[in-house]
């Protein structure tokens, strides 16, 4: 993958082809918009914005052939939080940005994608007969809140997409003008707990609220991405092996929803007891 950013920061043109290509192709638009992420990181706004430009029209024949907001929407945020970093210089506030991109693409899906609506639609009619011969009253109750839910969920997918894109950037950026930089900054990463307050609120109103619910799955995103990097954090502070790292991923493509609630308390509890700080004081 390296090569891709070699090729990419050889010049606009080639930078340009590559946010093109990827795009263009079906399930590699995350490609894409890392190119696009790591010319803003690396070059500036101005020659990002020229980047960017063409890597949107591949998004716009997506959505004139499919109504389909992914790529668009991935890319876009992407070079939104690549902006936020340029100018920050902060990790935690940029990744924190996502969830203007999952909040949008909330409020922009039902009306922009009308057949993934519909899906959606389709979905949590299914779930809910499958609840109902088990637990009519819990289906009942439960039935208003399960198409915000799997709203929220396609939001936060498209998040995760577009944090990914970025924190390949960074990888990108540190690996061929800064070697070992962004394994630091990734295994310091800490929300600020202004945003940790923000997340619970939402998630306590959401669960109070259906029609506030979709907001949930978004809010907790940054968390998710805050739980790995702790697991990075102190392998790195224990001195583990890689094979550590290996099993953890391995167990998140078995485990995965478990794995996902368990990542977000792991951040809660850092963030009240700061546990790598605590670590690190213990290793030294």
């Amino acid at each position: 993958m390296n090569a891709i950013a070699r090729f990419a920061m050889q010049g606009p043109r080639q930078a340009a082809l590559m946010a093109v290509l990827f795009a263009a192709i079906p399930l590699m638009y995350w490609v894409s918009a890392a190119v696009v992420a790591l010319v803003i990181l690396r070059q500036g706004l101005s020659k990002g914005f020229n980047v960017l430009l063409p890597a949107l029209l591949p998004g716009v024949a997506w959505y004139a052939v499919q109504q389909d907001i992914t790529v668009f929407m991935v890319v876009l945020g992407s070079a939104l939080m690549a902006t936020v970093l340029r100018l920050s210089v902060s990790l935690p506030k940029s990744i924190a940005v996502s969830t203007l991109l999952g909040l949008a693409v909330v409020m922009l899906l039902p009306n922009l994608s009308p057949m993934w609506l519909e899906v959606l639609q389709k979905g949590a009619q299914e779930y809910s007969q499958l609840l109902t011969p088990e637990d009519p009253r819990t289906a009942t109750m439960l039935t208003p809140w399960i198409l915000p839910m799997l709203l929220g969920g396609i939001a936060a997918m498209l998040q995760l997409f577009a944090i990914g894109a970025l924190l390949m950037a960074r990888h990108w950026q540190s690996a061929l003008f800064n070697p070992g930089e962004f394994s630091k900054e990734f295994q310091g990463f800490r929300l600020p707990i202004g945003y940790v307050v923000l997340a619970l609120v939402v998630l306590f109103i959401g669960i109070s609220s259906a029609e506030l619910a979709s907001g949930i799955p978004v809010m907790l995103v940054p968390l998710f991405i805050m739980g790995i990097s702790v697991v990075h954090s102190v392998v790195a502070i224990k001195q583990l092996s890689s094979q550590w790292l290996m099993a953890f991923y391995i167990s998140m493509l078995f485990f995965m929803p478990y794995m996902y609630a368990l990542l977000i308390l792991v951040a809660l509890l850092d963030v009240m007891f700061n546990i790598r700080s605590k670590l690190n004081d213990t290793a030294n």
